[in-house]
This record gives C-alpha cells, structure tokens and sequence, in this order.
C-alpha cells in the first residue's frame, strides 16, 4: 500500500462519524536514528584512554566514564558508574594496567551514574576498616537522599521515559546517551562518603598531591580535581562532554544557574591545564584545546543565560523567547561540544526563565484558567466536533505538521483517554518527531509517549519500571545512609488531609541505638517534624536504626515489628493506629502522557 492511500484512509477514517474504538490503516512507521545522532555513537567507543602517564578514563562502557589515577603508593578512582556488572569489567581492564591497591575513592556529584557502581571497585569492609577512603563533598549525602526519598516516586517514572527505558531493542540499535552509550539501569550499590569538604581541599592521596574544588554546575555538589604534578584536570561534569549541556534534564531537577555554571567553567580555565578528563566523553589534550573547549562551552551556556534574560527584560514569554534565542554559527556549529545531542537550547530557556520569575508569564488568564478537560471539550465544540478535530489533525500529519496533528489529537484524548483514532494519530505524531529528533532526551520522551498511547505500557509495566528505577536512586545500601530525621522527614510530604483533618496528635519516635529522638505531630492535616519528643507526650514508638532501614526498604512494617518485639509501643494501640492511618505510602501506577 502507498503511503498517500494508507495517509489518505487516515483522513477518511477522520472524516467519517467513527466512534471511540475506530481503527486506522494499518502504516508501519520504521525506527530511525537522526544521521549526526546515530555518528555521535562513534564518539563511545568502547577504550581507556591513557592520560599524562598514570591518569586513565575507561569511555564506552557505561553511561559515566570511571577514571583511574596510579599514585605512587596505590590506586585512586574517580567515579563509579551506574552499574556494577559494567563496572567489574572496567576493573578488570584497569587491573591489565595496574595491580596495586585501591587506596582512594572519589564521588564528583550525587548522581547515579557516577556513585551507583562502588562496590564493584572496592567494599564496605575495606571503606569500614579505614583500608579505602571515599571523598565527595559535604552536601552528596544529603543529596543522595533527598533524590531517593523525598521525590523517588515521580523521579523515577520521569527517569525511565528520560531513558527510554521501555523502548524496545529496534529503537536503541545503534543509538547512544547523549552523554555516552545506553545507560544500563541496576539496583544501585552505595558507601557513604569517609572525608567530605566544603569548597577545597587539598591533600596527599596515596603519596600523591591532589586539589579539590567544589564548583556548582550541572550539580550542586559538583567537585573537580587537580593533579599539580602533571596538569591534569579531571573535570567531572563541569565540562559535561561531547554535547551542549543540560542547564535542564527533562526528567526533573532543581534550578541549574546558569550564571554559576559559568562562574566554575571559568574557574576550570585558571587552572591552564594541560589535559581534561572529562567523566562524559574523550579526554581532550594540549593546553591551547582545553582552552577552547572550555571556553567555547562557558560562551555557549552564558550566550543562552544572556540572551533569554535580555529579552525577558524586554517581555517576551518562553513560548515567544524559544523562538527568539539561538545560537549563533560559530557556537551552534562547535562539534561536538555545543552540539544538541543532550541539552537544546529550547528547553533550556524555558527553565531559565521559569528559574528567575515562575510559572506566572503576566496575563491573568492563567490564574484561574479552565480546567483542562472542560477547555479541550469546549474547543473540540468551537471546532464543529470531535470528527472535524480529527480530519484536521489527520491533514495536519499528512502534511508533515506532526506537532500540530499531536495538539489537536491531545484535546480529543483529554475528554477521552480511550479515544483510540486520537491516541494513534497522536502516538504516529510522536513516532515522527522522535525518529528524526537528534536529541536524545526528545527521542526519547517522543517514543515513550507514543508507547503509553498505543497502549504497550500498562499500569503494571509501569509500575514494575517505576519500582526498578527508584532501585536505582535508592537501594538498600543507600537506606543504610539515612538518619531517623531523614527518614521521618519524609511522613511530612506523605500526609493525607482527609485522613488528617480533624486529628491534632503527637507520636514520638525513640532511637536507641543512635541515641536519637524525635516526634511527628499532625496538626489538622499539616505534619510538622521536632527533635526530641515533647514532655507529655503519651504515645511512643521505640526501635533500632537498623529496623527502620528495613522499613525504608519495604521488608518490615511496624505492625509486623510490634508482634515480633522489634518495635516498642507505648499508649493506646487504637490511636497510634488513627495516627498512622493518616499517612499516604501507597505507590501509584501512573503515565505521563494519557491526560
């Protein structure tokens, strides 16, 4: 069949009063790669990239590169990757270089690709017994838990259409991360940090002289190192590889300023480094092209940060700016480095403006605006009904104008999300801009929507990839890591007000050993954490840290650790239960597309 008659049984299909259940000719729509994009694979090749003698970076075997140093007395690694089977093969590739000990770790930032794969380096015994110190900075623990638990369930379903990560094996043939291959999601294993600092420090590790420093960029707790002895700059993320930066990652983050990045991009620069090693991409050599790459990636960020605020200043709305900021020539065409592989400028001055002034763009009509569905049945009536919404969209795609035909196609499915002719045209819509999309975040996002629309996630693969993902950002050994503050803190986003509303109580919570106490008390639908356990409060639990770790993890409760005699009760039963039921811990199965 030609494609103008399956196209043209579309716009039929669209034209006749069908109903929800309608089916479309049958068109087959063949995964594709963007032609640069499916090049940039080349750049990860699988290699160690030897550096100044004893520095080597391990690119292409997962997401994050791992870096080893050989100091004169032993071995220090820089980053760990996502995935401990990925990494053991690393060090066993480092092991044909060197066979000394592992004296040191380093985590450069918080996120999973760079601290998930410890174990496979070095264990918790040998950190425990002072063998093997991990350095990070001073907030990474924080960070690490505010990710898993604070946010965990959301972040975790946004992760995985980040990722692609229900793609099948015909849409990542032959594709890449942006920032390196495929990400390889496993259960994370995790050590906590041994020496920690605040914006440098400079040491002796393992008989050899290294200079830390903090520098804020593509995360808050983002730290670089200096190797004096021979120039070498491993530059963490700072410089985030073969790519035009995220100043925003579409799976969630908080503010990334860009200013800031740019204020460490210029720190890098004073070091006039001889080698970067990136812990993303290649390393790059002689002190004139670490130069260039550094300051052509500052002149990309700040040139992106100036221009959507000068023509904020003028009031133009992100809807209006992304049409008006782009690159000039001689920084859109740097390639790799300023290349859209991961970051675009589009979604990037969104989020600065969203950064500096929220969500409110001045008109008053987005105060109280109409609900969604109300407003998409209202239009879908000013457009004569839902068949004439349907012709339009369909001649819309048939004209290649795929991110029309999807809006038209969405406001059919917002008043009903079985509207299967809509789901389709929608889901092929997205099929188009993802194949030929060179950003890997935007191909991604593209095919996974058009997945949840054809009907191939159900609640319970997502609820199955939700549960894998959070694993990801919060397994047991980094439960291990939480506090009781920690984990108590995180009941206060948890609370349900209609459960809550009338209740005013205080349950308090004994540590005995960590020696800590602290006490929930819900105020009419409002929880509120305190240290220490107020005098006169009646109704107490007491446990051991190590049992509540296992109520992070989900292999105890408190019932179950009650009639065990893990947990100890005092007061009335019949209230701590009222108390407890006033908590919402249920995981829901949720997409992010069907609205």
């Amino acid at each position: 069949m030609s494609t103008f008659s399956r196209l043209g049984g579309l716009l039929l299909a669209a034209a006749l009063p069908l109903g929800a259940q309608a089916e479309l000719p049958a068109e087959r729509i063949e995964p594709s790669i963007h032609a640069e994009l499916a090049a940039h694979t080349r750049h990860f090749a699988q290699q160690i990239y030897r550096v100044a003698g004893n520095v080597h970076s391990a690119v292409g075997w997962q997401l994050g590169n791992v870096v080893m140093i050989e100091a004169p007395e032993g071995l220090i690694i820089v980053d760990t990757g996502e995935s401990v089977s990925e990494s053991r093969k690393i060090m066993a590739e480092f092991r044909k270089l060197s066979d000394k000990p592992v004296k040191a770790v380093v985590y450069t930032h918080f996120h999973p690709d760079h601290i998930n794969g410890v174990q496979a380096f070095v264990s918790r015994e040998q950190v425990e017994r002072g063998e093997v110190h991990i350095y990070a900075h001073e907030t990474l623990l924080q960070n690490v838990v505010a990710q898993g638990a604070l946010v965990g369930p959301i972040l975790g379903v946004r992760s995985a259409y980040s990722f692609g990560s229900f793609l099948p094996a015909s849409d990542q043939e032959g594709m890449n991360a942006g920032i390196g291959p495929l990400a390889k999601a496993e259960p994370s294993s995790f050590i906590a940090p041994t020496v920690t600092f605040g914006e440098r420090l400079d040491t002796r590790i393992a008989g050899l002289d290294v200079q830390f420093l903090h520098v804020p960029s593509e995360a808050p707790d983002e730290i670089i190192l200096y190797l004096p002895d021979n120039r070498v700059l491993i530059s963490a993320e700072v410089d985030q590889g073969p790519t035009l930066p995220n100043i925003h990652t579409l799976r969630g983050t908080r503010f990334r300023d860009p200013v800031q990045w740019v204020e460490s991009l210029d720190k890098l620069r004073a070091y006039r480094a001889e080698h970067m090693v990136p812990l993303h991409g290649r390393p790059v050599s002689g002190q004139d092209k670490v130069e260039e790459v550094l300051r052509m990636t500052r002149d990309g960020i700040a040139y992106i940060h100036d221009q959507t605020v000068r023509w904020m200043n003028k009031g133009l709305t992100p809807d209006e700016l992304v049409e008006k900021v782009k690159l000039p020539p001689h920084l859109a065409g740097y390639t790799p480095y300023l290349r859209e592989y991961y970051g675009t400028v589009k979604h990037s001055v969104r989020q600065i403006y969203n950064g500096y002034l929220g969500w409110f763009q001045g008109d008053p009509v987005a105060l109280d605006p109409t609900p969604p569905r109300q407003q998409a049945e209202r239009l879908i009536a000013l457009a004569g009904g839902r068949e004439k919404l349907l012709l339009e969209a369909g001649n819309a795609y048939l004209k290649g104008d795929y991110q029309w035909a999807a809006e038209l196609a969405g406001y059919a499915i917002r008043v009903d999300h079985d509207d299967k002719l809509a789901r389709e045209i929608k889901a092929r819509s997205f099929r188009k801009l993802g194949y030929a999309s060179m950003n890997i975040n935007w191909r991604n996002w593209y095919l996974m929507s058009a997945m949840e629309l054809e009907g191939k996630l159900d609640g319970d693969a997502i609820r199955q990839r939700s549960v894998e993902m959070r694993e990801v950002f919060l397994s047991p050994d980094m439960v291990r890591s939480f506090t009781p503050q920690s984990f108590l803190q995180n009941w206060v986003t948890r609370i349900d007000p209609q459960k809550a509303g009338d209740l005013e109580l205080t349950l308090g919570f004994s540590f005995p050993d960590v020696d800590e106490q602290w006490a929930l008390e819900v105020r009419r639908g409002v929880a509120q954490l305190h240290k220490g356990i107020p005098e006169g409060t009646e109704l107490r639990l007491s446990m051991d840290k190590r049992f509540m770790e296992t109520l992070l993890t989900g292999e105890g409760g408190l019932v179950k650790g009650a009639l065990l005699g893990d947990v100890k009760v005092e007061g009335n039963l019949l209230e701590i239960r009222r108390f407890l039921a006033c908590f919402d811990f249920a995981d829901e199965a949720f997409g992010l597309t069907l609205r």
